[in-house]
């Protein structure tokens, strides 16, 4: 390495470590208002983020509506395919939704008591786990969690929350599928004209890192619910199996990390109905193997497949992005970690790119 790359990795090590700790003195200094902006920005970006993910679903079809039957305006095309989405969300909360809900209150009615039960019996014989079991269970009484679970504030702003997240989905999600074109340009045009290029030339690869990301994870997410419900179903949890597969399906908005703790619950269940599964006492591993079976396939079949190779990001690149962008921004920062990371990469591969053109050119000129 030489003494020019050597001042150069410094420098910017000396600009990182001084960034962050201007951060931690702002932090320092400004906590609680920063605590209040990141709320705010939150506010509007969880809406937008769905309203974002829901469009790349639907903007496909409002195209085919649009150019097929020649529907003269593009408000009418979006009209048309909101009326037939609220039909089907309806008719899958009918048929599917109500059956997985009721299952899910089941089992955290009654389910849950059962496995309570058995992991008592299972360290009862055990005084150091009976002891470590009993100190917890103090911090775990309906007063001591009232506090974190029924906060009046925290309450008031979260129904807050959902009402404005309620009402701004549907009008974000208009705008960007009427007019997203629009709105990009506009964002353009305040940017100097020598940059405007390559800014057009980001967005365009922006917009197939998200729509590959989002398109990509709904399918996905739509699959291994299917797979797991039926696997479950196979190994004898019967009706319960929905409630387990689907959970585990949604789960999947975390890679790696999801679909771990997705399968907590069937684990806990099978060892209090263990006699009327399909290997018993055992059926807890045929679980791992299986969770692992689908976490592999997902990672290194269905995931280049689906979403390309745009999205393609290493396990720990996705998982520091997950914590980092789920840190700011919550279930919002969850939904857009993936493809903000995808963004950033192949940002980084373009003025690569343009980097390489550079030297090429340089040396032709030579």
């Amino acid at each position: 390495m030489t003494s020019e790359k050597r001042i150069k990795i410094l420098h910017y090590l000396g600009m990182i470590t001084l960034g962050l700790l201007a951060l931690k003195f702002l932090s320092d200094l400004f906590g609680s208002q920063l605590s209040l902006l990141f709320s705010a920005i939150n506010t509007i970006v969880f809406p937008l983020g769905v309203a974002l993910f829901v469009s790349y679903l639907l903007a496909p079809i409002v195209n085919i509506i649009e150019k097929k039957f020649k529907v003269p305006y593009r408000w009418l095309s979006i009209g048309i395919v909101f009326l037939f989405m609220t039909f089907a969300f309806g008719l899958f909360v009918y048929l599917i939704g109500d059956l997985i809900y009721t299952q899910a209150v089941i089992f955290f009615s009654n389910d849950w008591v059962n496995i309570t039960i058995y992991i008592e019996d299972l360290i009862e014989d055990n005084v150091e786990l009976t002891a470590l079991y009993d100190n917890i269970k103090e911090y775990l009484t309906f007063e001591n969690l009232s506090p974190f679970f029924f906060n009046v504030v925290g309450i008031i702003k979260g129904i807050t929350g959902l009402l404005v997240s309620i009402v701004l989905i549907p009008v974000f999600l208009f705008f960007l599928l009427h007019d997203k074109t629009k709105i990009f340009e506009g964002i353009i045009s305040v940017i100097p004209k020598k940059n405007q290029y390559h800014i057009r030339e980001l967005g365009k690869r922006a917009d197939i890192v998200i729509e590959k990301y989002f398109n990509g994870k709904f399918i996905m997410m739509f699959l291994m619910s299917v797979m797991f419900t039926i696997i479950f179903y196979i190994l004898g949890f019967g009706i319960r199996s929905f409630f387990f597969g689907f959970f585990l399906g949604f789960l999947d908005i975390v890679p790696y990390v999801g679909g771990f703790v997705g399968m907590l619950f069937p684990i806990l269940y099978s060892f209090t109905i263990s006699g009327d599964l399909m290997f018993e006492e055992y059926t807890f591993i045929a679980i791992i193997i299986a969770n692992f079976t689908g976490q592999f396939l997902q990672g290194n079949i269905l995931q280049p497949i689906i979403m390309g190779r745009e999205v393609n990001l290493h396990p720990l690149l996705v998982l520091s992005s997950f914590i980092f962008f789920g840190a700011l921004f919550g279930m919002t920062g969850i939904i857009l970690a993936i493809p903000i990371t995808g963004i950033i990469k192949t940002s980084f591969e373009y003025f690569g790119e343009l980097k390489e053109k550079k030297e090429l050119k340089g040396i032709k000129t030579e």
